[in-house]
């Protein structure tokens, strides 16, 4: 006689809702980790973009107003929100009339044409960069949405007079490159100076940092 018995029809819909709910499981903590990954690597790349424009521009504001002769006039010679142009007596020659010793930095005049750190045709992010004399404009971080130059004095306060300038406070805000349909931005960026940039009620992850940096070749003679 067979005693062998098969799963009866209950048992088997019991066993599939189960292997249903446990698969589920496992494809949300999936979709939920490759999420959080995704959120992660944005805000990485948007961390390591802001670190390197605030490196190349640190060495070259340091060096604003380098004048060992005392006959060059280097310094701060335009001092804009989004955009300033300094100068450097690099090869000590007395004059400040090489490409490198005047560099702007900022928005390109093409992408910012009032110089107010927010690009024309907002909110479009572009690219932040640098430029030599009459050269060409090279970027040096990009999908950055707005800028900050701040003006300090010797105390700390805000200036809007060139030969006071002794600090320069850089904020940058950075924007990913790729738009995450689960995340909203509603957030309201408020820089130093009391400006303030959004909300952008988008789907981008946005990063904003602030750096001083002390121009410490400027007010020493």
């Amino acid at each position: 006689m067979n005693t062998n018995k098969g799963f009866t029809l209950i048992e088997l819909m019991i066993t599939i809702l189960v292997f249903s709910v446990i698969i589920a499981a496992v494809y949300a903590s999936h979709i939920s980790q490759q999420r959080t990954y995704h959120a992660q690597d944005q805000v990485a790349e948007m961390q390591q973009n802001l670190r390197a424009a605030f490196s190349l521009m640190t060495s070259d504001i340091r060096m604003a107003g380098y004048d060992p002769l005392g006959t060059a006039s280097a310094g701060i010679s335009s001092a804009l929100a989004g955009r300033f142009h300094l100068t450097t007596d690099i090869d000590e020659d007395g004059s400040i009339s090489g490409a490198q010793e005047n560099i702007d930095f900022g928005f390109s005049q093409a992408n910012d044409g009032d110089g107010d750190g927010i690009p024309d045709g907002a909110p479009n992010p572009v690219s932040i960069g640098k430029q030599n004399g009459a050269g060409n404009y090279q970027p040096i971080a990009d999908n950055i949405q707005a800028v900050e130059f701040l003006y300090l004095n010797s105390a700390g306060t805000a200036t809007a007079v060139n030969i006071e300038i002794r600090f320069i406070q850089i904020t940058l805000l950075a924007r990913a490159d790729k738009s995450d349909r689960a995340f909203t931005n509603g957030m309201t960026y408020t820089t130093p100076s009391g400006q303030t940039w959004g909300p952008y009620n988008d789907n981008f992850r946005r990063r904003m940092l602030t750096k001083t940096i002390r121009c410490r070749n400027l007010g020493i003679l």
